[in-house]
């Protein structure tokens, strides 16, 4: 070790006695800890196959979804074929 790196090791080693370094880690380990499982539980820090797994999901529900809407609109595009078919006949005459 260097001349400069002792010199600012001896003058942290009297503020780690004064205030004790083991409370002040194990501060800022607390203190991340709250950070990170707040950012859990806002949604901002979610794991990757939670992630994976809902986005599957959602895609899942939304073919049932365009499923489900195709089945009930396709009357109504029966009807709107007839009409435009019906409509043209009656231009050509």
């Amino acid at each position: 070790m260097d001349q400069g790196n002792i010199a600012q090791l001896e003058k942290l080693l009297p503020l780690a006695d004064k205030y004790g370094l083991a409370y002040i880690t194990a501060f800022l380990l607390m203190l991340i800890i709250v950070v990170l499982l707040r950012s859990i539980v806002k949604g901002k820090l979610v794991p990757r196959e939670l992630l994976d797994r809902s986005e599957e999901d959602r895609d899942r529900l939304q073919a049932i979804l365009d499923k489900e809407r195709s089945e009930f609109m396709q009357p109504t595009l029966d009807v709107l074929k007839k009409l435009k078919i019906d409509h043209t006949e009656d231009r050509g005459s």
